[in-house]
Parts: structure tokens; sequence; C-alpha cells
């Protein structure tokens, strides 16, 4: 039965007919790609967050991480940033701070899978670099000639980040006998009744800059005349009237000493020993504006002899060093007879 069959099919062909015989290969599904695997696991590598300044840009940051499946995406996983600075989806944290202080953060990355890795992070912003006169610069600063270093000062500096460098800006004319260090003047102040304004810049470790332009009135040292006090009898007394000039504007000078380098003879016998430091009896020294009298009281009997010198030290209200008023010292030559 088979045979009759393929005959008749063979007998087809021969006669010139065509038969199409249809055939359906199997279906066949193709298997998924497998996902990548990592190699490690995933980590936020370690970065150095260095410290910032108010209104100081921020040098970038940027952020990475290993293992996991790459790309990475970053975000702020707890905490705040510094106010001005942001975190971009990349790992790049940039900006300019507008708050100072210490602020704690924890960072976080992704990887295409998901998978989440998180890293602690710290920055602290200084305050924007300032510079102030002080308080007795506001108008001028008063210094006295003769001033060492103490006087100096005039500004203070605030916020900012260390190291800082100080510089006088060009054209400015600091007192003779002085030289910038920091917000201050030192050395000894040696040019009188003049006024002398400067500017100096700061400049801290981020380049930022803070200026103060101080005056200084540089007056004339406190002087004190010498003079002579004498009388043949002390029952009499004597006076003398020392002018003195200079010195700090602000009050009047005080008396600071009285010593004696003479011979003082006493009753009964008036003798007179070896010259010693002791001072004739009823001595006054008063300062009133522009002098200072130096007065022996008139002495009742038996009275007293003397002879020798008195030297007066005046101070007024200036620093001419480290806990040393500005000064001046005058001598009087002091005479008291017997009659």
């Amino acid at each position: 039965m088979n045979r009759v069959v393929v005959a008749a099919a063979v007998g087809v062909l021969l006669s010139g007919c065509s038969v199409s015989i249809g055939f359906k290969p199997p279906h066949f599904t193709p298997a998924p790609s497998p996902s990548p695997s990592p190699t490690a696991p995933l980590q936020a590598a370690p970065s150095s967050l260095h410290p910032g300044e108010v209104e100081s840009g921020y040098v970038p940051v940027a952020l990475s991480a290993t293992g996991g499946v790459p790309p990475y995406t970053w975000s702020v996983a707890g905490g705040a940033l510094p106010d001005g600075l942001t975190l971009s989806s990349s790992g790049s944290l940039s900006g300019t701070p507008s708050k100072g202080g210490a602020f704690s953060f924890s960072l976080q990355v992704a990887d295409s899978t998901g998978t989440l890795a998180t890293r602690a992070g710290a920055i602290k912003i200084a305050p924007s670099l300032e510079g102030v006169l002080i308080p007795a610069c506001a108008k001028f600063c008063s210094v006295e000639v003769g001033c060492v270093n103490v006087c100096g000062a005039f500004g203070l500096l605030t916020g900012g980040t260390a190291p800082f460098t100080y510089a006088l800006k060009p054209g400015g004319l600091v007192p003779a006998g002085t030289h910038l260090n920091g917000f201050s003047l030192a050395g000894t102040f040696t040019q009188k009744a003049q006024f002398f304004q400067f500017t100096v810049v700061a400049t801290d470790a981020f380049g930022e800059t803070a200026t103060v332009t101080p005056t200084f009135y540089v007056f004339a040292h406190l002087t004190l005349a010498g003079g002579t006090c004498s009388t043949t009898f002390y029952i009499s007394g004597c006076s003398a009237s020392l002018a003195y000039g200079g010195g700090s504007p602000a009050g009047l000078p005080k008396v600071q000493s009285i010593s004696a380098s003479g011979t003082l003879c006493l009753p009964p016998n008036y003798t007179c020993p070896s010259p010693d430091n002791t001072l004739p009896p009823g001595l006054t020294a008063t300062v009133s504006q522009g002098v200072v009298v130096i007065a022996v009281a008139p002495a009742g009997r038996p009275g007293f002899a003397y002879n020798g010198n008195i030297m007066i030290t005046i101070v007024d209200s200036s620093l001419c060093g480290a806990s040393s008023q500005c000064s001046a010292t005058s001598t009087v030559a002091l005479s008291i007879g017997l009659g």
C-alpha cells in the first residue's frame, strides 16, 4: 500500500506538477542573559571632607565607591550638610557655605542593583573673616612718644581659618620707630605730634581677606622742669613751681615718687650727718594744670636746716611699657637755713 502512494507521488513530480509538503521546525525560547555579579561588596570609599569657611567657595570633593555593580548614586542619608553645600547624585560635594558651625551627617551610595552602603561625614565651617578696630581706637589711637609695643594694638580679627598673614596696604605709613605685627604695631614710638593713618590687610588660609584702617595720634612725651626751693629761715618755708608739658591729654599727671639726697640738720645741736634720703619735714608736691608745686611748709622753733636735692617723678595715664606708665623726673635744689 505504501509503495503505491510513493509511486503516485513520483509520477506527479515527473509530470511537471509541484507539490509543497509543509515543514514546521520546533520552537526554542532563548535563555535570559545572566545579571552581572559584583566582584566585591559595595563600599563607600574614604574621602577627605576638608573644613570650609562662610562665604568662601568650598573646594569640591568627589566621593567614590568600590565593589557592587556600577553605576553609583549618592545621597544624604542622615543629618545635614553645612548650609550652602549640596551633594550631586554622582557624588560631587560643592557649594558656598552660608553658616558656620560643626556639621555631622551620613552619606549613602546605591549601586545599580539597589544595594546600599553608608559612611559617616563631618565638616567644620569657620565664620567669615572679619577685622574691627578696638574700642580705644574707634576714633583714633592715642599714643605717647616713648611707648613700647603695649600701646600698639589697634584691631581684632575674628573668624577665618589659620594661618593668617598681615600686610600693610601700599602707600600706608606707620609711626616712626614701629613696624607691623598682626593688628598691632611693635617697636618704640619716636615721632611726636603727628597723625598716621594706614590700612592693614589680613588674609587667611582660604585666601579670604579683612581690612582695618586705624589712625594713630602720637603726642609728645611727658616732661617736667626742674627748679629751686630756697629760704634762709625755716619759719618762712619755700616753694617752687615746676612746669610740665606733653603727656596724655586725658587728665592731670600724678606724683609717683619723691626722694631726697641731702643733709637734714636737726636740733638741739643741728649737727648735719652725711647725706641720706631723709626728706625735709613739711615737704609736699601738688599737681595743677600745667605745673607741679613743690613746697616746704613754714616750721616753728626749734626748726631745722636742710641742704640737698629733691627728685620728683610724675606719671600720666599712658603706658610706656608693660605695667609701666609714661613718666618724667626732675630735680629741685632745696636749701633751708637756720635764719
